[in-house]
């Protein structure tokens, strides 16, 4: 079975054509981030089924979180659940669900990894570790899309990344504590000619571009899927994303699951 997944921060304070992309394209399972309140249900309508990640919180003061990830599906996809981290700092920043794909069930999540810039390493490695617990103790297969917020320097070679703090080296590194690959690394393993041109182009890194910080090229934006699932394509959208006012690439990861249910 193929499955199509897209991960995007849709930088939903600036609005703009975000929707109207995102339903321009062809995908299975879509995890967003960012997404507001005011622009919800333009997002809810691209799919048969969705739920948003402030629609699970206790009221707030005033009107609650600006913003939540969200998890949207296309038939024949079904949403089943969906649920934040309730003990993780701003569990608006974490939506997770069950999908059923052809009578399989799959866990899916969107995470939104908060700046070190604003939250400091000690705001930054709690909601790290916390995700990185979810994921350790998770059965069966699991799809999550992440912007990450990192890392601070990606090179071709993982081992040589840098990070903000040492605790994402749980969710992220070479020793992390869970079985989830970061699909385009293993997409680039594949294609050896592909990651020699990119080495070329661009010999300190990154691996590929999906937001700027301050000027300097980064990929944040990831899809991670755990062994049940083949990597058969990866797309970094950052033209098309930029020019539907997100300040992140649209990420399109096209997997295989051939397991059983």
């Amino acid at each position: 079975m193929r499955l199509t997944v897209v991960d995007w921060n849709v930088n939903g304070f600036s609005q703009g054509a975000q929707a109207q992309f995102l339903g321009s394209l062809e995908w299975d399972v879509a995890c967003l981030q960012e997404v507001t309140r005011a622009t919800w249900e333009e997002f809810r309508a691209l799919g048969d089924q969705a739920d948003v990640a402030f629609g699970h919180l206790p009221p707030l003061a005033g009107v609650g979180p600006r913003y939540g990830c969200a998890v949207v599906v296309r038939l024949p996809a079904r949403l089943e659940s969906f649920t934040v981290l309730r003990d993780m700092p701003s569990p608006e920043r974490a939506g997770v669900a069950v999908v059923r794909l052809a009578g399989r069930r799959v866990w899916v999540g969107s995470w939104a990894a908060p700046p070190g810039v604003t939250w400091g390493s000690a705001g930054k490695g709690r909601q790290v570790e916390r995700f990185a617990a979810w994921l350790r103790d998770r059965p069966g297969p699991v799809i999550i899309g992440i912007d990450r917020n990192a890392p601070k320097w990606e090179r071709h070679d993982l081992t040589e990344d840098e990070w903000w703090n040492d605790r994402e080296l749980l969710l992220y590194g070479p020793d992390r504590v869970h079985d989830l690959r970061d699909v385009y690394r293993d997409h680039l393993a594949a294609n050896p000619d592909l990651a020699a041109r990119l080495r070329r182009a661009r010999p300190d890194g990154p691996t590929a571009v999906t937001h700027q910080r301050r000027g300097i090229e980064c990929r944040y934006d990831a899809v991670y899927a755990s062994p049940e699932f083949a990597v058969e394509d990866v797309e970094h959208l950052w033209k098309q994303a930029r020019e539907a006012s997100s300040d992140h690439a649209l990420v399109r990861a096209t997997l295989r699951w051939d397991g059983d249910a």
